[in-house]
């Protein structure tokens, strides 16, 4: 039997975070001013951020914790059927929202799958979008609905696309002075589905795929698919929607609907992947197609019942 480390005279030591000083804001003007010409970064749920200053990848003299701020909270379902998420609500609250439910399902399921109950219960939507790790659930399904962000900084407030948000691993559109305040995601159309799934990997999904389809008449008239987590950033992928786009479908396994998808899947050979522990770019591109199958019959499924 090996010794204890203690009996071996080893000493294992635990990663420690470097030494910081905490500014807790409560209000925007505080937060910005905090960080103004300091080695400061703002911290919201700092399940990434703690995590990235333990590993000794970034780090930052002061962090300041913008959860107080009463603005960066809450959920609200607007009069025209869109909903704006805070951006320090956490996972765990939009699992649990009733508007989130009857608004945007697809964004409730996906909360519940993140990471684990601790990550959702600290962890916020805001900060997942900010940090920009290849590998969350977010961004892609956010992508596919067509959601916006708002950021406020010392000069005034301006909306980003999600799709121009998300520039590369790990980096944004947001200012370094600029907190990320809400997302706003649109309103379901009538007839119109919203889903999202993936394959995980310790906790981490490996590829993601999301589906937006709006049916009229007994046939797609509109279909967006992004997929995630295979390449460095969450992207749509152009032909997968449109090989969707006018095909008839009854239970979701016409033969024309199948013929589709089979197009659909095939748009992946051209998406930007690329090798990593989970798996290769090849292995990558076709799970998403198997997952593109799954999103999609869900998408037709809950179009059918939005009808």
């Amino acid at each position: 039997m090996a010794p204890h480390p203690r009996q071996s005279g080893k000493v294992h030591e635990v990663p420690m975070i470097p030494r910081f000083a905490l500014v807790r804001a409560r209000t925007l003007d505080q937060a910005f001013a905090a960080v103004d010409g300091g080695d400061a970064a703002f911290l919201a749920g700092g399940t990434e951020l703690l995590q990235v200053m333990k590993m000794r990848l970034a780090q930052f003299g002061t962090l300041v914790d913008i959860k107080p701020i009463d603005e960066l909270h809450g959920i609200e379902a607007r009069s025209d059927g869109s909903l704006r998420i805070g951006a320090a609500t956490t996972h765990r609250e939009i699992e649990r929202s009733a508007l989130v439910a009857d608004a945007a399902p697809g964004l409730a399921r996906l909360a519940s799958g993140v990471a684990n109950v601790r990550v959702r219960n600290t962890g916020t939507i805001g900060g997942n979008l900010a940090f920009a790790e290849p590998h969350s659930d977010p961004a892609t399904f956010l992508l596919a609905c067509g959601a916006t962000v708002e950021l406020a900084g010392p000069g005034g407030r301006r909306r980003v696309p999600v799709d121009e948000f998300v520039l590369g691993p790990l980096t944004t559109a947001r200012e370094a002075n600029e907190i990320l305040t809400s997302i706003d995601i649109p309103a379901a159309a009538g007839g119109e589905g919203r889903t999202y799934a993936k394959l995980a990997f310790f906790e981490r999904p490996a590829v993601s795929v999301a589906v937006r389809a709006r049916l009229e008449a007994g046939e797609v008239r509109a279909a967006t698919v992004a997929v995630g987590s295979i390449g460095e950033t969450p992207a749509i992928v152009p032909e997968a929607g449109a090989a969707l786009v006018g095909v008839p479908v009854g239970d979701g396994r016409d033969r024309r609907f199948e013929e589709a998808l089979d197009r659909a899947r095939g748009a992946f050979g051209s998406v930007d992947a690329v090798d990593d522990l989970n798996g290769s770019a090849d292995y990558k591109r076709h799970l998403a197609g198997v997952l593109l199958d799954r999103a999609a019959r869900e998408a037709v499924r809950e179009a059918i019942a939005n009808a």
